[in-house]
């Protein structure tokens, strides 16, 4: 049975007395966790020489593969069954993963940098998690916009300028690739912010998350040519 609504959100579907809410929506975001967990297992399995930076990077997949399975189950598809608070689970995930992102891009670069830019950098992505963390914990200022920001401020604060040095310094096209594949992201975001749908059975969440799987698919080519290169640096 499907019980249908004039919100723009997926209709639940009951399979008996099991509530399915929003099932595209659960769906496209698992699709999102299977391709950040591929790339997972095609870095784990690679056993070419490893850069500094390639535990970072394969760490940025594995926390995005959990938190978008949290997302698609345990925000979207079994709501009915979990509290609003579970979302935090996937939230926390994808800011460790951006966190990782941002680490393993300052690892790229750590041997061309002095210390105390290095340690000064390293401490403001500390401090910019701990922000949007108490931000998310607290009940008052909870919401999925802290995610949002917390992902546009690590992206465009630290990623982007540390790969475009990183490109300058190294020549690797994966930093050129990443860079593509934040700009690119902003696709999606437009997507999602002004909530462009079809249809109930395929609305922004939806096609913002297809969209999504191809910055993720793009994110696998780039990360793979940086983790993977003949000269190690120094972790």
């Amino acid at each position: 049975m499907i019980e249908s609504s004039n919100s723009i959100l997926n209709p639940t579907v009951f399979i008996g007395a099991f509530e399915l809410r929003e099932p595209v929506t659960a769906l496209t975001d698992f699709l999102i966790a299977i391709t950040c967990g591929i790339a997972f297992w095609l870095m784990t399995k690679n056993k070419t020489e490893r850069a500094a930076s390639f535990k970072y990077y394969r760490g940025f997949f594995l926390m995005y593969a959990i938190g978008m399975t949290s997302a698609a189950w345990l925000g979207h598809g079994f709501q009915a069954y979990f509290g609003p608070e579970w979302k935090m689970l996937g939230w926390f995930c994808s800011m460790t993963g951006q966190a990782l992102l941002a680490y393993g891009s300052l690892s790229e670069v750590k041997q061309h940098l002095k210390p105390l830019i290095y340690k000064g950098i390293t401490a403001l992505l500390i401090a910019q998690f701990i922000v949007f963390s108490f931000y998310i914990l607290n009940p008052t200022t909870r919401g999925f916009e802290i995610p949002q920001l917390a992902s546009v401020v690590v992206l465009t604060g630290f990623v982007i300028p540390l790969q475009i040095y990183g490109y300058i310094r190294n020549n690797n096209i994966g930093s050129m690739l990443v860079i593509t594949a934040i700009v690119y992201g902003l696709v999606p975001g437009y997507v999602y912010n002004n909530q462009i749908s079809i249809n109930q059975w395929f609305n922004y969440h939806d096609i913002s998350h297809v969209l999504v799987v191809v910055y993720m698919i793009i994110m696998t080519f780039a990360l793979r040519k940086l983790a993977f290169r003949s000269s190690l640096l120094v972790d």
